[in-house]
């Protein structure tokens, strides 16, 4: 199952703890309730009772989903930007972060679908939005004034959603029944609301399943502020029309990601008898001292974390290490690095090294070998050991030529705030940028394939060197 289904359930597990006391205490000032009727000699409402326990297991669940499951950071944050949540959904395209979106409607359905029940006033559509917007938006200042979540403009739209959705329902249902003057007509009108949410998801996932390649998973979903950057640039930047390929790796199904692991485990003599399934990354794990590895399904690459036990170690210093034993050594393993990387080593207060090769677009068997595979040794006592392998390596084979837009159009693409990492120059509050370079890269999508994007490469105000990428595709 996957990992975030499994927390789900859990967190139902746990808001059992308070449900059950609640419900019990409920179902005891029910009794008492239909005492009094009965001695009275009055009919006692049953269905509005009912609807009424089960109202309150809602209220519970949702107050501790949203404020008491303990998970706060206790910081006051909050979100401005509508839609923010569905265009990262977009961008990632996992079931995760679909499940965010989904789940923030589906928590307000039985609110909607629940009032009318109780009180004739609530069929009435205005109220039903007003009741269902405010219920939100008490959640969210709750949120915003205890640190236990951000208030969300999202949020605040899924829910009211929900419960519009769950009203529309249950008008349906009573229309349907009562079958009064007229019926078609309101039975039409409550049944658009529903029927444009399908058309919408449809649209969305339709829309999907037909693009030609994937999402960049990193690419802007809200324009940064960077109106305050002063921009210099180091290069005159290219407005000539160009094209570039974009490749293809092809995403790991379960069975295949298994079955490397398995592989992988064969190769280093060990087993991972546990795995964590989250969206695009499995985790197998052996928790007995034989390592970590970290599978991105997305594209095959992945990060091996070696346990105590299985730890490879030099009895000489990391500086000694040359390159041609570690991809020997790799190759040992099934592990390809070609000979043509280039190397570079990084040290750090003699004790941590990391050993890079990057591939270029280096050719081998009708492919095209990119990116990099990063080594990290530790060094104490005169003996260096191979802690974590980090392999972002991989095959890639020619699929179609693409117009691209130019290097100047990313360049102002970069300063209007629509790069990757343009939100983080805009809270860092970065006064200077300076444009040393723009180069082509590919970057994977949620398909599988290699897309080419511009590399930029930024010196700041500060004097340090950061990365941020702009999607080349027209």
């Amino acid at each position: 199952m996957h990992d975030f289904l499994s927390y789900l359930f859990y967190l139902f597990e746990r808001s059992l703890s308070l449900l059950v006391p609640a419900v019990a205490l409920a179902a005891v000032v029910l009794g008492t309730v239909w005492l009094i009727y009965r001695k009275n000699g009055r009919p006692f409402p049953w269905k509005k009772a009912i609807l009424l326990l089960i109202l309150l297991a809602w209220l519970v669940l949702t107050l501790f989903v949203t404020l008491l499951r303990g998970e706060g950071n206790g910081f006051r944050e909050w979100n401005f930007h509508l839609f923010l949540a569905w265009k990262e959904a977009w961008n990632q395209f996992t079931l995760k972060v679909w499940l965010n979106v989904l789940l923030n409607i589906a928590l307000f359905l039985p609110l909607g679908f629940l009032l009318p029940l109780l009180a004739k006033k609530f069929q009435n559509g205005w109220l039903m939005l007003i009741t269902g917007f405010g219920g939100s938006l008490i959640i969210e200042l709750a949120q915003l004034a205890l640190g236990r979540g951000m208030f969300d403009v999202d949020d605040l739209f899924t829910n009211t959603l929900g419960a519009m959705l769950g009203w529309a329902l249950i008008m349906l249902l009573l229309t349907l029944i009562k079958r009064k003057s007229h019926w078609q007509k309101r039975f039409l009108a409550y049944l658009a609301l529903p029927v444009s949410f399908l058309l919408v998801l449809a649209l969305i996932f339709g829309g999907y399943a037909f693009k030609p390649y994937g999402n960049l998973p990193e690419n802007a979903v809200a324009k940064a502020d960077l109106s305050n950057i002063q921009w210099q640039l180091a290069f005159e930047p290219s407005d000539t029309a160009d094209t570039a390929q974009v490749y293809n790796v092809g995403r790991l199904d379960k069975a295949a990601s298994e079955a490397y692991a398995a592989n992988f485990a064969l190769k280093l003599g060990t087993d991972f008898p546990d795995a964590y399934y989250y969206d695009d990354l499995i985790i197998f794990a052996n928790h007995f001292g034989g390592g970590f590895l970290d599978l991105n399904q997305q594209d095959g690459t992945w990060e091996y974390s070696f346990g105590s036990e299985m730890t490879p170690s030099f009895n000489y210093p990391a500086a000694q290490i040359e390159p041609a034993e570690i991809i020997a050594l790799l190759r040992s393993w099934d592990i390809n690095v070609p000979e043509e990387a280039a190397v570079a080593i990084e040290a750090n207060d003699g004790v941590f090294t990391r050993m890079t090769f990057t591939a270029d677009l280096i050719a081998q068997d009708e492919e095209l070998i990119y990116g990099t595979l990063t080594c990290s040794f530790k060094e104490e006592n005169g003996v260096t050991t191979l802690n974590k392998i980090a392999n972002s390596l991989v095959s890639l084979k020619p699929y179609q030529e693409e117009p691209i837009i130019t290097q100047a159009q990313a360049v102002e693409k970069l300063r209007g705030g629509e790069s990757f990492y343009g939100d983080l120059l805009e809270y860092y509050a970065v006064k200077k940028a300076e444009i040393i370079s723009a180069d082509l890269a590919w970057l994977t999508d949620t398909k599988g394939y290699y897309q080419p994007v511009y590399r930029f490469e930024l010196k700041l105000d500060d004097g340090n060197i950061t990365i941020d990428y702009v999607a080349a595709l027209k």
